[in-house]
């Protein structure tokens, strides 16, 4: 569970104890909007969390990523070329190597899990705030909710779970 307060809250026992790990998130900036959490459906114990901070003029994105439960933390974003705050996050439900990310600026793809993440460049998906990502999975269609815009879809992105699948090669080497 995350607030628009900075709590961000796991319970493993249906409701009757929670961990708050408001303070053990290292990088996350005291009382910052969590606007979103995800549950990876490929490793227990994963999860995305997702915060910002620009009420309040920091506009760095920021996503948390914990794969132990939240013993551990890390801002997969740091240090990558992100432009804007984080929004939304998915991790493909068939290749776990494939992450898109919503920014205030447009929609990021990393094909290696998070190492190294590029901007959709296409003539058709403007650099515009991305609130939300889905999949639709029967027709593997990448589904887009941007702000003030419209819904965006990229038709079948089997092509690019098989990229992702060879950690962002397009050939595997012989």
């Amino acid at each position: 569970v995350g607030t628009d307060d900075g709590n961000v809250q796991l319970t493993r026992d249906g409701g009757k104890t929670w961990t708050n790990f408001r303070s053990k998130i290292p990088g996350m900036p005291v009382g910052a909007w969590v606007p979103q959490i995800k549950a990876s459906r490929h490793n227990a114990g994963e999860a995305f969390v997702v915060t910002n901070d620009y009420r309040r003029g920091d506009f760095k994105p920021y996503i948390f990523r914990t794969t132990d439960y939240g013993k551990t933390w890390n801002n997969m974003l740091a240090n990558k070329n992100i432009d804007g705050y984080a929004l939304c996050v998915l991790q493909d439900p068939v290749e776990p190597n494939l992450i898109f990310v919503g920014s205030e600026h447009g929609l990021c793809v990393s094909f290696d899990n998070d190492n190294s993440f590029q901007h959709w460049k296409n003539d058709d998906f403007p650099a515009v705030s991305t609130f939300d990502l889905a999949e639709q999975e029967r027709e593997s269609d990448l589904v887009v909710a941007t702000f003030g815009r419209a819904v965006w879809v990229l038709d079948d992105i089997r092509s690019l779970r098989k990229m992702a699948a060879n950690n962002g090669k397009l050939f595997n080497k012989r």
